[in-house]
């Protein structure tokens, strides 16, 4: 989602290498949140020739794939002069003594078992590499949204906090997860933001944990300029 030429050494890239399309889209909702590019590859040989071309921060490393297990490539990496200090996290189903050994035998930098967390992942990834402090924060924000689409253009949404990655609607109106909209807001007196995104999560009046506790819905970003996530970015490290 993010560009790392755009957001200069504030972004990280991680390589997430793994056959089965379902842990991929595990992975990368763990960093939804975060100021990440995520790139992808099915095996082995395509982890080799895309650390080679991207030069990932971190590699996410299937242990067993068809058309090239991660141990095998994982070597492959430690053993290149130009790739061998790259962090390489080795992710396995197994839990047997073999398994283990067969992934620090290959010389990774750490071991995570599936199935994935947010909370394992993140733990693990932070670890081994450098996130900004406030990679993943949020910060609160009072600001209306307009939705554009015609359906909601009567409904009263508010913005209550806002990431990298997305913002927290109040409002009465929820749409289902997975559900799509465009809307604006007024970020600051200067900067107006127009933007696309999908609903993440919701939380109804079932869900509040207090009666006070507002409405809405956590929204997650698809499409949005690259110079007004520059401008979120300033306006959370501000928060901290």
């Amino acid at each position: 989602m993010f560009i790392k030429d755009t957001l200069f050494m504030y972004s990280k890239k991680i390589l997430l290498v793994d056959d089965d399309s379902r842990q991929r889209a595990v992975a990368e909702d763990c960093f939804r949140r975060e100021q990440v590019e995520i790139i992808t590859a099915d095996n082995g040989l395509q982890a080799l020739n895309a650390i080679r071309m991207e030069k990932p921060d971190l590699v996410l490393m299937d242990l067993c794939m068809p058309g090239g297990d991660g141990d095998l490539a994982c070597r492959e990496i430690k053993h290149d002069p130009g790739l061998k200090f790259t962090p390489i996290v080795m992710m396995t189903a197994g839990v047997a003594p073999e398994d283990v050994e067969r992934c620090f035998a290959a010389g990774c930098d750490d071991i995570i078992h599936k199935p994935l967390t947010r909370t394992a992942l993140l733990d693990v990834s932070k670890r081994l590499v450098k996130f900004p402090g406030w990679s993943g924060k949020r910060a609160p924000i009072k600001a209306p949204v307009k939705p554009t689409s015609e359906t909601l253009r009567s409904s009263a949404m508010t913005l209550a906090d806002i990431s990298v990655g997305g913002v927290f609607m109040e409002t009465d109106d929820l749409l289902p997860v997975g559900a799509e909209l465009n809307f604006q807001f007024q970020l600051n007196p200067q900067r107006q933001l127009s933007c696309r995104g999908r609903v993440a999560w919701v939380k109804g009046k079932d869900e509040r944990r207090k009666a006070s506790a507002s409405t809405g819905m956590g929204v997650e970003f698809i499409d949005i300029k690259k110079l007004d996530i520059l401008s979120i970015q300033a306006w959370v490290a501000r928060s901290l």
